[in-house]
């Protein structure tokens, strides 16, 4: 039993073992398995900060009072006097007479004759005939003989027998007849006749006389006088000054990087930690990067 057990241990560290190396070689794709060392420094490029004073012309304004002469008008009125000549229109009325024809208008009534012709209704009395049937029983012989002896039977027969007779009837006939009549009417006339007639009128008449009239103007005389007025202005000159600008330089440096275990390894050495803790020397402190830029400029 025991040397059973000891075979499955040993059997068990070979596969650990073999394992391990095959993993390793997966990563180096060498065998046996060879692994290349990294590089304690690394190459870094970095945008360093650097102060650059530059020349900035601005424009400023300076408040200048200044008294010049301003021509300023003075009007002055003077009173003048002048003659017009002004219409003045007097109305008169004055009497006066005019014969005028005035129109009467006359009506006259004339008598007229005219014929009417008014309808006249006559009644007549006309006689006409009718033919009015008359239904009688009329004793006829047969006039009928025997097929045998041909001989006549004794025989004859009763048949009705109709006949018109003519009647006269009696009727009423109007007969309308146009009577001529003669009417009168009185007709109305009218005449029209003028007649003078004396109107008497007023008639105004209108006479222009001219007035002399003296009028007074006030006419305006400009004189000009030189007047000192304070006026502000605004000079403008411009001023030199020196502004403070950023500018960034590309620098390169090599920076410690970190040591990376190999995978598979569980007995891997940690990185160290004073390379870890040192920090980065900066480059604003170094009296070369400074000075480059300075050159530059």
């Amino acid at each position: 039993m025991r040397v059973r057990l000891m075979g499955c241990m040993v059997a068990v560290l070979a596969v650990a073992m073999m394992s391990q190396t095959a993993l390793a070689c997966h990563r180096c794709k060498q065998n046996p398995c060879v692994l290349v060392a990294q590089p304690a420094y690394q190459c870094v490029t970095e945008m360093v900060p650097y102060t650059v004073m530059k020349t900035h012309w601005r424009t400023e304004y300076e408040t200048v009072e200044q008294t010049v002469m301003v021509r300023q008008p003075v009007t002055n009125y003077v009173e003048r006097q002048r003659v017009v000549c002004k219409p003045v229109y007097d109305t008169i009325e004055v009497p006066c007479q005019r014969v005028v024809c005035k129109p009467i208008h006359e009506t006259d009534y004339v008598t007229q004759t005219y014929t009417v012709c008014k309808p006249v209704q006559t009644t007549q009395q006309v006689t006409s005939y009718c033919m009015q049937p008359t239904t009688q029983l009329v004793t006829v012989p047969t006039g009928h003989k025997c097929g045998l002896c041909h001989k006549d039977p004794c025989g004859c027969k009763t048949v009705a027998q109709t006949t018109y007779t003519p009647v006269p009837v009696v009727r009423d006939v109007v007969t309308t007849t146009m009577v001529p009549e003669t009417q009168t009417r009185q007709v109305p006339i009218h005449r029209t006749r003028y007649v003078q007639e004396v109107v008497n009128d007023v008639q105004k008449i209108t006479n222009c006389r001219m007035v002399q009239e003296v009028v007074t103007d006030k006419v305006p005389c400009v004189t000009w006088t030189c007047v000192p007025k304070t006026i502000t202005k605004q000079i403008p000159h411009r001023v030199c000054e020196q502004v403070a600008v950023t500018c960034y330089k590309p620098v390169t440096r090599m920076v410690p990087c970190a040591a990376v275990a190999p995978v598979g390894y569980a007995s891997a050495p940690a990185v160290a930690p004073s390379i870890q803790a040192t920090p980065a020397p900066s480059s604003q402190g170094a009296p070369s990067i400074q000075a480059a830029p300075s050159k530059q400029l």
